[in-house]
């Protein structure tokens, strides 16, 4: 191909993901380095029978032209990312330096709210692609092994969770998990508790595993799409 040709063919999409995926990372960065300005305050002093007293009251004129010369905000560089909503770098050396042991470190630490999103975000990663695959490979086994006969009814049934849009599927996951659905009874009948429910634990284990659960069950499908092959028999091959 030529020069010219692959950069007629390339500049389209290279010039759309410049505008809207670069250049909107590259604004958001250069936006995270800056917070709202504070409000102006002003002390007055307000008199009247009784007396004087000193009143502070923010001085809307003053914030107005304020965020109209600077209207980034002011300058925070890191501190955003620093800050207890995310890194928490002083949270953090504070627990270590007055922690009760590894335990209450983890605790503490779990206790932030940006290492609480990243738990879950590793466990969903995790676990999700490994048991999405096993379910999908084990569905695929499934199918395999029922007469020809079957097969097609069977492999509608199994596309169902990736057919099915992904609004409709977490309605039908939210009543299977209620306390009268069919994974909430089991876990009740499991445990003998027929007080227990994923909607109404204090760790909030409901709304943590349903996404889990979700991601296991939607894509499983896509997975047993795979081919299963039956034992290959191996010949040795003869050069002329």
């Amino acid at each position: 191909m030529r020069h010219r040709d692959f950069a007629a063919f390339i500049w389209p999409s290279a010039l759309a993901m410049l505008l809207f995926i670069a250049l909107p990372i590259v604004s958001v960065f250069v936006q995270s380095m800056f917070v709202e300005h504070e409000q102006v305050l002003v002390t007055v002093e307000n008199c009247g029978p009784f007396g004087c007293t000193d009143e502070t009251k923010v001085d809307t004129e003053a914030t107005r032209v304020l965020r109209e010369e600077e209207p980034l905000g002011r300058f925070n560089a890191f501190g955003t990312y620093l800050n207890r909503s995310h890194l928490a770098v002083e949270e953090i050396a504070e627990i270590l330096e007055s922690s009760n042991g590894f335990v209450d470190v983890v605790t503490r630490i779990y206790n932030l709210p940006f290492y609480k999103a990243l738990s879950f975000t590793l466990v969903y990663t995790f676990l999700v692609t490994p048991l999405a695959m096993i379910a999908g490979f084990a569905v695929a086994l499934g199918v395999n092994s029922v007469p020809r006969l079957f097969r097609g009814p069977i492999i509608f049934l199994s596309l169902l969770p990736y057919i099915v849009t992904p609004l409709l599927g977490s309605l039908i996951l939210f009543w299977m998990i209620n306390s009268d659905g069919i994974i909430g009874t089991t876990l009740q009948w499991l445990f003998n508790d027929p007080e227990l429910s994923l909607k109404a634990s204090p760790v909030r284990r409901g709304s943590r595993s349903s996404p889990t659960e979700r991601g296991i069950w939607r894509p499983s499908p896509s997975w047993s799409s795979m081919p299963v092959c039956r034992p290959c028999r191996w010949t040795r091959w003869n050069p002329p």
